[in-house]
């Protein structure tokens, strides 16, 4: 068998990958993706990655583009959006970033190989992992709303998000009905969709009514949104260029406070823990994630409890942010800042910091101040209306999107800023966006969706390698980095931890 990796050493993970891909090859040959598509998709990944990646540094994204091999055979969805394809493209400009500050440090390259059943899980890792053999439920032990698409008065589709016990209980009060899909069905139907959307942004209520993509565009916020750039870096303060020791992993010197929750601020830091970062997690001790999520993002990371509402709490989150060199969050906007640890205060604490954000809407426009969940990115930008039938939207088949690719793309702008740093010095905030995610994926084109799946679930048609690991939670299961380096394989050296099993220190 030819490698894709001719002159470098191949990991155990590679081999595991592409000896997996050589058995999916044999069992699919013949109904799998023609080698013509195949070659589009290999194309339209790179193209992706460099428009990324050449925003910020053009000679960067014309090199690191060499490095990158893309294998196996590539899954199917009922979806006209090309999720696998946006799904390499974000882990691979990722990656890549990564591979560029190995280059830039050690003066050396290295090849990065990405199977795409592997990307293409990723979207939602959570759907194939196991614990003692067992799955786990999204939200579990809690009774989160009955999230859906309700049809209003006006005939347009709103959905509510409710997945914590204060949400589903203030929008059960707001619509004055039971948590049942008839009775949210009859509470909606009596109102307009505007009328709703307002009476939620003012409970601070995350929901939101479906728009075409063209409704969005027009739109304040959206109009705002299509002038960002994906990974938007705005440098906070200038300083002496700093760059990190490197020892047998990228980022082995790197220590990144995780200040997020639920998944793509938390997914931020994990990646960055892939390469070797110390990441340490603080979150409030009551308004922890549910198990699920804590199982998948805090993999590679050690855990504490910080509550920012505390003073001595405080002192103890300025030490650790004044000897970080990267902070992530993804609370809604300006709520750290009124705490005092917002992109600027962080950077009068830590001179050179990288501080990234990531928010639902952005953080200039007349939602700048709303939060919201990765369903909403899908429902305001059309892209629901797009995967919608019979004029009814409805979410991608994976569910999760925006979280899982939003926080690859945070994890890129951190590297980039990195980089930045190292080079020309200066303190920098990356900003991602969930709902700016969902408009970059419908821009990249559209395609046949595949209707042989439709009613089907999308995990039963994807076989992803898994890792088994012993935790405090006991045997996991779960899907391994995606994207893998023939010199500095990416793993996570710690299983996930509860949250709050340490101390809030660095090691």
């Amino acid at each position: 068998m030819q490698s894709d990796y001719p002159d470098e050493e191949i990991s155990v993970a590679h081999l595991c990958l592409l000896l997996h891909h050589v058995m999916q090859s044999i069992k699919t040959r013949g109904d799998g993706e023609s080698m013509t598509s195949k070659h589009e998709a290999d194309t339209e990944v790179r193209r992706a990655i460099q428009e990324i990646l050449c925003v910020h540094d053009h000679e960067l994204s014309t090199q690191a583009i060499q490095q990158l091999s893309l294998f196996g055979e590539i899954p199917s969805f009922d979806s006209p959006h090309k999720l696998t394809v946006a799904a390499a493209s974000a882990i691979g400009a990722y990656a890549l970033s990564v591979e560029s500050w190995w280059a830039h440090v050690k003066g050396e390259r290295q090849r990065v190989g990405i199977d795409w059943m592997q990307a293409a899980s990723a979207l939602n890792p959570g759907q194939f992992m196991k614990q003692n053999g067992k799955a786990l439920p999204a939200m579990a032990m809690m009774a989160e709303l009955r999230n859906d698409f309700y049809q209003t008065k006006d005939s347009r589709w709103f959905f509510p998000v409710g997945p914590y016990p204060h949400l589903r209980d203030g929008v059960l009060e707001l619509m004055d009905c039971a948590n049942t899909p008839e009775a949210l069905s009859r509470a909606f139907a009596k109102h307009n969709a505007e009328d709703l959307e307002q009476a939620f942004a003012s409970q601070k209520l995350p929901g939101a009514y479906a728009r075409t993509r063209q409704e969005w565009m027009d739109h304040s916020q959206g109009a705002w949104l299509a002038t960002t750039p994906l990974i938007q870096i705005e440098k906070l303060a200038d300083g002496p260029p700093e760059s990190l020791s490197v020892g047998s992993r990228p980022l082995d010197h790197l220590r990144v406070l995780d200040l997020g929750h639920v998944i793509a601020g938390p997914v931020v830091a994990r990646s960055l823990a892939e390469h070797g970062a110390q990441v340490l997690r603080l979150d409030p001790p009551l308004k922890q994630d549910p198990l699920r999520q804590t199982i998948d993002t805090n993999i590679g990371k050690r855990t504490a409890f910080i509550d920012l509402n505390d003073p001595v709490d405080q002192a103890k989150a300025r030490q650790l942010m004044a000897t970080a060199d990267v902070v992530v969050q993804s609370w809604r906007h300006a709520s750290l800042a009124r705490r005092g640890f917002g992109p600027h205060e962080a950077a009068a604490l830590r001179p050179g910091i990288v501080y990234v954000s990531v928010s639902a809407f952005g953080d200039e426009g007349p939602w700048a101040e709303r939060g919201g969940f990765e369903q909403l990115g899908q429902t305001v930008s059309g892209l629901a209306i797009n995967e919608g039938l019979d004029g009814r939207p409805s979410l991608v088949p994976t569910y999760l999107l925006n979280d899982y690719l939003t926080g690859y793309l945070g994890a890129t702008g951190a590297m980039l800023a990195l980089l930045r740093r190292a080079k020309e010095g200066g303190s920098y905030h990356v900003k991602v966006c969930l709902t700016r995610t969902s408009m970059w994926i419908q821009g990249l084109g559209l395609q046949t969706r595949d209707a042989s799946l439709r009613g089907g679930h999308f995990a039963q048609t994807l076989n992803p390698v898994l890792e088994r690991r012993m935790s405090a939670f006991g045997e996991l299961e779960q899907l391994p980095p995606v994207a893998q380096f023939s010199r500095t394989p990416a793993r996570w050296d710690l299983p996930p931890s509860p949250n709050g099993a340490s101390l809030a220190r660095w090691t």
